[in-house]
């Protein structure tokens, strides 16, 4: 039988819906060999993915997604294989995340002024307790206390950038994000390039950065990105990773898990890079 992977996972410890636990499980319904958590800004999950791993006979890879910035865009690193006890790593991810939770409190009060009364417990309610606070647990609670019909109306109407209540998040310099990456001893591969209309077009020259490779297969890539971002990543002698984005039922959506399904050498290839990484 072939052997598949999803690199690209979200839980209830950044903006998914499922604890590791359960979304270890789902992989393993899913027929998948492995898989990398890779919530935004945080570690704090992989510990029960590991554990639930080891139940399930499946390849749990630790990983993260931190927000960074490039040339004046928003874009997302994915470091796959990390040491997610590194010291400089865990303390640049906790600023991450007590700047979300400020982000989350000027949300909170630009809706207010919008008349609109949540408060800071209710988006808690919505977020794992060792997890951390996002746009995601705002649009939930404005959904749970009846403002709006569905998740994404949340965003729709008032959180997305353009509408009244949207705060920029903070996002550190891309070079950086990719030094800390390869501080804990990953490697670090540009996240879903093919979302939106503004970084691709940045590739060439974000690809002048020591990044380890490309996030070709996605969800939502098309197979014109899939070709275009293989032929870039042989281009540059990097890496192909790839995987569902999945966030399970945030959105009230079938979870993605399973539907991206990354060739297994590619993992090969990635652990190959990550060994070569720790001697140096």
């Amino acid at each position: 039988m072939p052997h598949y992977a999803d690199l690209h996972v979200h839980t209830n410890h950044s903006d998914g819906s499922d604890s590791p636990k359960k979304v270890v499980e789902r992989a393993a319904r899913a027929g998948l060999s492995a898989i990398a958590i890779t919530d935004h800004d945080t570690v704090s999950g992989l510990g029960e993915a590991h554990v639930a791993g080891g139940f399930q006979k499946i390849e749990i890879f630790p990983g993260v997604e931190i927000s960074a910035s490039f040339a004046g865009t928003e874009l997302h690193v994915v470091g796959l294989g990390i040491d997610h006890w590194c010291g400089p790593l865990l303390e640049k991810l906790h600023e991450l995340q007590m700047a979300r939770s400020s982000r989350a409190d000027q949300i909170i009060a630009r809706l207010n002024a919008l008349g609109i009364a949540l408060e800071r417990a209710e988006v808690e309610a919505q977020a794992n307790v060792d997890g951390v606070l996002g746009r995601m647990h705002i649009a939930r609670a404005l959904l749970a206390r009846g403002v709006t019909t569905s998740v994404q109306e949340g965003f729709d109407r008032f959180i997305r950038k353009g509408r009244k209540a949207f705060v920029p998040k903070k996002a550190i310099k891309c070079a950086e994000a990719i030094d800390l990456i390869h501080e804990a001893e990953g490697v670090a591969i540009v996240a879903h390039p093919g979302l939106g209309d503004r970084l691709e077009p940045l590739l060439p020259r974000l690809l002048k950065l020591p990044f380890d490779g490309i996030e070709v297969y996605h969800v939502r890539h098309t197979a014109g990105h899939v070709t275009r971002f293989t032929q870039l990543a042989l281009e540059h002698d990097l890496l192909i990773s790839g995987g569902s984005d999945c966030h399970g039922r945030v959105k009230n959506e079938e979870p993605a898990l399973g539907s991206v399904r990354v060739p297994y050498h590619h993992v090969e290839l990635i652990k190959d890079a990550l060994r070569k990484r720790k001697r140096r």
